[in-house]
């Protein structure tokens, strides 16, 4: 990589140059504010843009002595593609929000305008009017797909309000809604056990990863149906009888997205050591002193060692909160690299992959990851970070850092 990483550049360059400048999306430092946006098809014309909000993120000011309020603005534009970013449609919305006595989440549906494209890009921009603080989101619509999440309606059984996570805790009943196409009596659910695969390095030679396409043993449900999410799993729900392509709810107990238990803190250990290393941590009876003798080892100081800590499952949270998927973030290829280098300095989207850059103006180099977005029968989209060798002595300078007791910033 940087100025010799002849193969990756090669790659980067065969991918055509898509929306840039995206990185704050990954920094929790940038932003205050974040929303999520998903659409809902209630079939190839009626499209219909959520964006759930928490408001404790936002910031209220006095309205009068009594009311506080806080501004929120959902700006969207409709593009062909990452690459073609010409504007189709906008669409903006302001809304007025009373601070409720305690915090909750509320949401923002905006219908689309008609696109006669049977795919497009919507870029949302959501701004917190008081703090102007903003983020980004992008969904890609397909018209022609008929068997994604885009196309069911999932509510919480208690109120009916939209799900809106990536995952879902214990206890969680949801009411499934198949919307899209005429005529169809049955849909398919299974669940189906967590997989705990760590990532291997960027530089390995390949990835442990074997889950593009897989066999699901689905059961035929009702085109509605009540999912209650009563055990640690992968939920996943299909308009597919042959269960080739679907969506999937994971839920990985309650603890999720924080990183709190030993077991939880032992898997991203294995990014800063070696194969024999790890087999030894996770052999011991202990998990918590397993971990706690980690992190001592690398300072030999139980303050320095607890900031270590603070640091790195602080990534971990992140990781699993930008990037979960059918499996932890934090066990995925994007959530090992942000992990260990830290969130990107710049990061571009194109439709077939993301690419974070890390820059190191002191010695005038640069590295870019490629992760390159993969169809999987349980999540579209899954992204795959394209290996290399050339990554080693990045990645080694990195891992280096950590062991020797000082965190890692590219």
């Amino acid at each position: 990589m940087g100025k010799k990483g002849k193969t990756t550049e090669r790659h980067i360059s065969a991918i055509a140059a898509g929306t840039t400048q995206l990185s704050q999306m990954y920094n929790p430092t940038s932003t205050s504010i974040h929303p999520k946006v998903f659409v809902k098809k209630n079939d190839t014309t009626d499209i219909d843009l959520y964006v759930i909000i928490n408001d404790s993120e936002l910031l209220f000011s006095k309205a009068t002595a009594q009311n506080q309020i806080a501004k929120v603005k959902v700006f969207y534009k409709i593009m062909e593609s990452f690459e073609n970013s010409q504007m189709i449609d906008t669409s903006m919305k302001i809304i007025t929000i009373a601070k409720s006595p305690s915090p909750k989440t509320f949401a923002i549906k905006m219908k689309l305008k008609h696109v006669d494209l049977k795919k497009f890009v919507i870029q949302t921009t959501v701004t917190d009017m008081m703090r102007s603080k903003m983020n980004i989101c992008f969904n890609e619509v397909d018209k022609l797909d008929t068997t994604g999440i885009d196309n069911f309606a999932v509510t919480y059984l208690a109120d009916g309000q939209p799900f809106q996570k990536s995952y879902a805790d214990l206890g969680t009943a949801l009411t499934v809604r198949y919307n899209n196409i005429p005529g169809l009596h049955l849909i398919y659910n299974a669940v189906l056990p967590v997989d705990n695969t760590i990532p291997q390095s960027p530089y390995a030679t390949q990835s442990d990863f074997n889950d593009s396409i897989i066999t699901i043993n689905a059961q035929p449900s009702p085109l509605q149906y009540i999912l209650n999410i009563d055990k640690p799993g992968i939920y996943y729900t299909t308009a597919d009888s042959t269960c080739q392509s679907g969506f999937s709810i994971p839920c990985f107990g309650n603890d999720h997205p924080s990183v709190n238990t030993p077991e939880d803190m032992l898997k991203t250990i294995k990014y800063l050591c070696t194969n024999e290393e790890y087999d030894e941590i996770i052999s011991k009876e202990s998990k918590k002193l397993a971990v706690d003798d980690f992190w001592y080892s690398c300072t030999k100081d139980i303050k320095k060692a607890k900031e270590l800590i603070r640091v790195f499952y602080t990534r971990a949270v992140f990781a699993n909160i930008y990037f979960t998927s059918h499996r932890q973030g934090m066990l995925t290829d994007r959530g090992m690299v942000y992990i260990v280098m830290g969130p990107p300095h710049m990061m571009a989207i194109t439709s077939k992959a993301e690419i974070w850059t890390y820059i190191d103006r002191k010695q005038d180099s640069r590295v870019k990851f490629v992760f390159r977005k993969r169809n999987t029968t349980l999540s579209t989209p899954d992204y795959r970070l394209y290996r290399s060798t050339e990554f080693k002595p990045y990645w080694d300078r990195a891992v280096e850092t950590w062991r020797k007791g000082n965190i890692y910033t590219f």
